[in-house]
């Protein structure tokens, strides 16, 4: 009996040491390794922003972020308009009236590599360089005054397609079995934005001098030195720009393990 107890300990205390490492953390095999999360800090900006997040090992994971931004006003305002190289004069008007009234709807989606430095599995600080591809939709519908006194409408519709990237230093903390707290703190990343805005409709009426001055006016619409080519003819009124911003991520997630 007493062989037979002794066997059964030695057995128990082989299978305990298989289940822990050197630093006496769990084998990869035991620790979850799946992240569904959510972004607070989102959320009150009207942006839904989710991601998921697989381990590989106990120290290196990947992850992928999907967010979206229902229509309506442009988020961040006061920001972009400090960032705007506005001029005086109906120039001023136009772009404060961009970012004032324009409409805008987006998607993005944010692949990237962890590295954790904790002591426990996929948790504590770690680093993760990022690469962000989104989509912005545009509707901007601007009240060109004429030299007669009247107003004629500028319905603009477009998009933007955008492409980032950076190195985001964050903090994961397990919370009990199945909760996750995920705290971005700091991601500092740079970005180009390609964005095209038309405008359909019968702009024969104008004057070549209205149209010359409507051409001056969204080309002096303009983002960190930025400015908008404009081309008004007599049936469409265009404008592109291409920018590059720097930018900072940042989020609070709250999420499920398993």
């Amino acid at each position: 009996m007493k062989k037979i107890f002794a066997l059964l300990l030695g057995l128990t205390s082989c299978s305990f040491a298989f289940g822990q490492d050197e630093s006496g953390r769990r084998s990869s095999a035991e620790f979850k390794k799946n992240f569904v999360k959510i972004n607070l800090f989102a959320l009150p900006l009207r942006n839904f922003s989710f991601q998921y997040e697989r381990g590989f090992n106990e120290n290196i994971s990947v992850a992928m972020g999907v967010s979206f931004l229902p229509k309506g006003s442009m988020p961040f305002q006061k920001t972009i308009r400090n960032s705007m190289d506005i001029e005086s004069g109906d120039t001023a008007d136009a772009g404060l009236d961009f970012v004032n009234s324009a409409k805008i709807s987006s998607w993005s989606i944010t692949p990237e590599f962890r590295y954790y430095f904790g002591k426990k599995p996929l948790n504590g600080f770690y680093i993760a360089p990022f690469f962000r591809v989104g989509g912005y939709n545009i509707d901007w519908s601007y009240k060109y005054e004429r030299n007669n006194g009247g107003e004629k409408p500028v319905n603009l519709k477009g998009k933007s397609t955008a492409f980032s990237g950076g190195l985001l230093f964050g903090a994961q903390w397990h919370v009990g079995q199945h909760l996750v707290i995920d705290w971005w703190i700091l991601g500092p990343q740079y970005g180009s934005y390609n964005v095209s805005l038309e405008a359909s409709g019968d702009f024969s009426d104008l004057t070549p001098t209205e149209k010359a001055d409507l051409e001056d006016i969204i080309e002096g619409i303009g983002f960190s030195g930025n400015k908008f080519e404009a081309t008004v003819t007599n049936t469409s009124v265009e404008a592109k720009n291409s920018i590059g911003l720097p930018g900072l991520r940042t989020g609070l997630c709250i999420g499920f393990t398993f």
